[in-house]
């Protein structure tokens, strides 16, 4: 990747005015861990995205964060502004705005483009994560650029329904809608350090798992990490179900690196024989809408029309019978020459020389 960006750049003659002397590769590529597993994931809880973290942060330096909080957005303010919250993640948090306010006010196509190129990265209250698709759309979710990470806003306040208090359900979840500072801060720390897994309803998903600049041992950690994850409690059956793994850049080939000996994960599911409809027992729902549409007809018809009706019924039935009674028999006779034939042919003996 790095070597088709050199030649890229000496071919074309022009330099980057964003590129740093100090750092020559300062636009880095993803590299992407692709996962393609035996049968589709369907499970809604694993389907959340989930963080995985990771030796080597993907997120460099000098980064602006929105963080998009549950309602009211004042009290995650006022936790941000404290003197407890660590400075150093307060200055890369850029923004925060309320799900309400987010929903009124980024409507329009284009505000929203606007917002996702104002920060680098986007976090999100866990507890509102699945309602994001609906407000942000397809500007953030058709690619998974800068998807919000989840992260967990009532850290250090502890469980709400740990509380001893004899509390009411809605108290309980008012009373733990905030956590600590510290807390939070660490929340934050750690999202930066992790990578989104968002697995798709399907059989196919890919995961940022390092950088073109990273060396091969720093890759090879990140995937290790992510990998584990995957076959530990995020894919359902662990390896079984994992049917081949792949590591690519935005627009190079897919390298294998795993690939399962067997292409299913029960063998019940394996047929001997092709499949078959199961045959239930009565009428078909198309076979009973039929009876039912023609007793409809024969209601409206008077008694001549239908005593009619039934007579050229029964003779067209007995003509198709013998129809088939005189195909069968023609066919028999066919068949019964032609195995007498063949019968005669296998009983014949060369005849012997001395």
């Amino acid at each position: 990747m790095k070597k088709h960006a050199q030649e890229k750049q000496e071919t074309s003659g022009k330099r980057d005015l964003a590129e740093d002397e100090d750092e020559p590769y300062q636009k880095d590529a993803f590299i992407f861990l692709t996962l393609a597993t035996k049968k589709h994931i369907k499970d809604q809880n694993r389907l959340q995205p989930k963080k995985v973290q990771i030796p080597h942060p993907i997120l460099g330096r000098g980064i602006r964060i929105c963080l998009i909080t549950a309602d009211p957005q004042r009290q995650y303010k006022n936790l941000v502004v404290d003197d407890a919250f660590p400075e150093e993640v307060r200055n890369k948090i850029g923004r925060i705005i309320g799900l309400d306010k987010l929903r009124k006010k980024y409507k329009s196509f284009e505000s929203k483009r606007q917002l996702m190129a104002e920060y680098d990265v986007f976090m999100a209250d866990d507890r509102i994560i699945t309602a994001l698709p609906g407000v942000l759309g397809k500007v953030f979710y058709s690619s998974k650029g800068k998807r919000p990470l989840p992260v967990v806003l009532t850290a250090g306040a502890g469980r709400p329904g740990k509380l001893k208090d004899n509390l009411s359900q809605k108290k309980v979840e008012k009373v733990g809608a905030v956590g600590t500072p510290a807390g939070v801060a660490r929340e934050i720390e750690t999202a930066l350090r992790s990578t989104l897994v968002n697995l798709s309803a399907s059989a196919n998903t890919s995961i940022k798992v390092g950088k073109a600049t990273m060396t091969s041992q720093q890759l090879r950690e990140n995937i290790e990490a992510v990998v584990s994850a995957l076959t530990g409690r995020l894919i359902p059956q662990g390896w079984r179900n994992i049917r081949v793994m792949h590591i690519k850049g935005p627009a190079t080939q897919a390298l294998p690196i795993w690939l399962a000996d067997e292409l299913w994960t029960d063998e019940k599911q394996v047929l001997d024989e092709p499949w078959r409809p199961v045959i239930k027992d009565g009428e078909s729902k198309s076979q009973k809408a039929k009876r039912k549409w023609e007793e409809w007809e024969e209601e409206l018809l008077d008694e001549e029309e239908l005593a009619e009706r039934r007579a050229n019924s029964k003779k067209s039935k007995r003509a198709k019978k013998e129809k088939l009674e005189k195909e069968a028999s023609s066919i028999s006779k066919e068949n019964r020459k032609r195995l007498k034939q063949e019968a005669l042919q296998s009983v014949q003996t060369p005849l012997l020389t001395g």
